[in-house]
């Protein structure tokens, strides 16, 4: 009976400490998404170029991601293909890419 209280101890205590770390971050707010548009937009020209962009990733997926990889996120993002992201291309929720 003691190994079955250690057991269940135990399991409690794994699952205290990883639920962090596995559960789903909610979604920023449209609010947050501008705020953090703000914030990045640091020429202030309304608009957000590539390095700007990039202060906007979580420090985690931006040491995950390869620079093709940001590339082609960015791009999926810039919708009139200009080369920068406006606020509303980058407060837009994000669409699945096209299969």
């Amino acid at each position: 009976m003691n190994v079955n209280i250690r057991l269940a101890a135990l399991i409690a205590a794994v699952a205290a400490v990883s639920a962090p770390a596995l559960a789903q971050q909610t979604p920023p707010t449209p609010e947050e998404r501008a705020a953090a548009f703000d914030k990045a937009d640091v020429n202030k020209d309304g608009k957000l170029d590539m390095a700007e962009w990039k202060t906007t990733i979580p420090a985690a997926m931006a040491g995950q991601a390869t620079d093709e990889q940001l590339a082609q996120f960015f791009a999926r993002r810039d919708a009139d293909k200009d080369g920068k992201l406006s606020k509303a291309e980058f407060t837009a929720p994000m669409q699945r890419p096209a299969q």
